[in-house]
């Protein structure tokens, strides 16, 4: 996604999204950011599956997607 966007990093591509989400008028705000914790939540999921035999890369990924939930709060 990021080297779409013409960005190094992904962490890059993150900061624009939040960004470009606080500059919506709050009712828009509101339903991207329950979209957007509705694909994490899925997302969540998926590492629980995967990674459920490797407990440290299940911890890892488990703290790297908290960070990304708080930054929409």
């Amino acid at each position: 996604m990021a080297r779409s966007l013409g960005l190094k990093r992904a962490t890059e591509a993150r900061q624009a999204f939040l960004r470009a989400l606080r500059a919506r008028p709050e009712e828009e705000r509101v339903a991207i950011a329950v979209r957007e914790q509705g694909r994490l939540d899925e997302l969540e999921v998926r590492i629980r599956t995967r990674d459920a035999a490797e407990p440290e890369k299940l911890q890892r990924r488990l703290e790297a997607l908290a960070v990304l939930r708080d930054g929409l709060e």
